[in-house]
């Protein structure tokens, strides 16, 4: 499906009865008044719907996505992690959405096998459990063993679901173009945006083979892994509707799995260091981690399956979600302000002063209870609320990793009710710092202002090239006025030569200064009994700049 022809302005002809049943469920819910706003009361019922003040409109809109099928339901479960867009009652409302369903018959579900195989599942399978172990929306899952005694679980596209999603994409499409233009206040959620970010997602998850290559992927990424296994793809018995994959011998996380105190606490930080590992130095990453999507093996690795979620972050979003995960270990609020506003689309006019002031007020709520029972989860909420209240969005790759680790946090504080995610962050600030080879970093706080300092200047030097060329063609376009007042040019043009290479010199000397203490720090590069070789030679050439810098400031007689 092509997101692009799904949002085309006119709504097919085929549409127009689910369209109608559509709408008379939304009427009986409640919601009358905004499709009579929208110019759709010649497809509602002529009776009014019953009153429904005894619930809420966040309940009802739960209750009505439930009532219009899978792709409804998938739609509110997407829009349950924009924490930055909606109420706190409506997505804990939407967070309520299941999309468990009956299964379809067995006889369908060889049907479809023999189909998209070409054999029938009696002759592919040495054994095949007609009984499925899981039943969802999209797909269900069956057992199965292959000739040569291999367990596998064979997951089963639902018959027509694509025809029946396509449909309702479509409609969905149409009613977010009427909202967006005769209810204002839906325009700042734009609607239409919303539909083809679900549209864009939703498409993937109906091709299997992409479901099959996300979980080969992770197996290459973590092949040097000891700690993980990711289960294999028998392409073989694999189609766009058919996903043959190996099944875990291991056992779902749980209360009683692992049953020993001392492995659930290694699981939790294996969990928590995998997770880090995937988001900020691979940049791919489950997007779904609950615990029916974690397995342990018996020899303690840690197993995952569904990967029909996958978060993708580039290199500068990786940057970015490090820049805030530093600056909170930082405790700065004026640094994950800049970060934060840097990752999403705030609105203009920004109050970013205020912004900051709220920031530097949760940061400290949240360290003064760091040690004891302090959430990652509730911090993170509370962040996410505070954007939204400055009328500031976040992408929705930002958002999933969100998620992700809100929902890590859940499982490795359930395997330990101890485990602090805070203290994990501290203790991967090295590897966050580009140092994964290097041993740890005792004093890693003292070095975060330098190295934000080095960000800052890095930003500030690659984007000037650019301002200099926008500057410039404004001038070509007439569009850059200057205006000028020659009063000693030539004395004015050697005082800023001069500053500006006193700055440039400092910046050198301090830049030097903070690389060499990052050297000594880590104790990187070569040594000399015991002293790293790199660091000494740095602190030695800062000083012989500082002191001829010095020298020639004293000769000059200006300071």
């Amino acid at each position: 499906m092509d997101s692009e022809r799904l949002a085309r302005r006119h709504l097919p002809l085929r549409d127009l009865g689910r369209l109608a049943h559509i709408l008379r469920v939304a009427a009986e819910m409640g919601w009358r008044h905004y499709l009579e706003r929208m110019h759709l009361q010649a497809h509602l019922p002529g009776e009014k719907a019953a009153a429904t003040a005894a619930t809420s409109e966040a309940e009802r809109l739960r209750r009505t996505l439930e009532a219009l099928g899978p792709a409804f339901v998938k739609f509110g479960q997407m829009l349950s992690v924009r924490q930055d867009l909606f109420p706190d009652e409506v997505i804990q409302e939407l967070q309520k959405l299941q999309d468990a369903v009956p299964p379809f018959p067995a006889a369908t579900t060889h049907q479809l096998i023999q189909e998209t195989l070409g054999q029938p599942a009696s002759q592919l399978f040495a054994r095949f459990d007609d009984a499925p172990l899981a039943a969802a929306s999209m797909a269900q899952v069956h057992g199965a063993v292959l000739d040569d005694g291999t367990a596998v679980v064979v997951k089963v596209q639902r018959p027509d679901i694509e025809q029946v999603i396509r449909t309702d994409l479509e409609i969905l499409f149409f009613i977010a173009r009427l909202a967006q233009r005769h209810l204002p206040e839906i325009r700042r959620y734009e609607p239409v945006t919303l539909v083809e970010d679900f549209a864009d997602t939703i498409t993937r998850e109906l091709d299997f083979r992409r479901e099959g290559h996300n979980a080969e992927r992770f197996r290459e990424l973590f092949a040097q892994e000891p700690a993980i296994y990711i289960p294999q793809v028998f392409w073989h018995l694999s189609s766009q509707r058919v996903l043959t994959m190996e099944r875990s011998p291991g056992c779902k996380i749980g209360p009683d799995c692992p049953p020993a105190p001392e492995s659930r606490q290694r699981l939790a930080d294996t969990l928590v260091r995998l997770y880090l590992v995937q988001i900020f130095e691979q940049g791919f990453f489950h997007g779904d981690p609950h615990p029916g999507n974690l397995f342990v093996l018996a020899d303690g690795r840690l197993c995952f399956h569904d990967f029909g979620i996958v978060g993708r972050l580039s290199a500068g979003d990786q940057v970015q979600l490090g820049q805030l995960l530093l600056s909170l270990v930082a405790r700065d609020p004026a640094w994950m302000a800049d970060t934060y506003l840097a990752m999403g689309g705030g609105a203009p006019g920004v109050d970013r002063a205020a912004f900051t002031r709220d920031l530097g007020e949760l940061l400290e709520q949240y360290y003064a209870v760091a040690a004891r029972e302090a959430s990652f989860a509730e911090i993170l909420n509370q962040f996410i609320r505070l954007g939204r209240r400055h009328r500031i969005r976040v992408l929705p790759q930002y958002l999933l990793a969100f998620k992700a680790f809100v929902t890590v946090e859940s499982v490795a504080r359930s395997l330990d009710p101890r485990f602090n995610m805070l203290a994990a962050f501290q203790a991967y600030v090295p590897q966050l710092l580009g140092r994964q080879w290097l041993p740890g970093m005792p004093q890693a706080n003292d070095l975060l202002g330098g190295y934000r300092f080095l960000s800052t200047l890095r930003g500030t030097l690659s984007g000037g090239p650019d301002a200099f060329l926008r500057g410039l063609r404004q001038w070509e376009q007439g569009d850059l006025a200057l205006r000028l007042r020659h009063e000693q040019l030539d004395e004015v043009q050697q005082h800023i030569d001069r500053a500006g290479n006193r700055l440039s010199l400092s910046l050198i000397i301090a830049a030097l200064l903070i690389g060499s203490s990052l050297v000594m720090a880590f104790h990187s590069g070569p040594h000399y009994r015991g002293i790293p070789l790199l660091g000494l030679v740095g602190y030695l050439l800062a000083s012989a700049l500082g002191l001829w810098w010095a020298v020639a400031i004293l000769r000059s007689g200006k300071l």
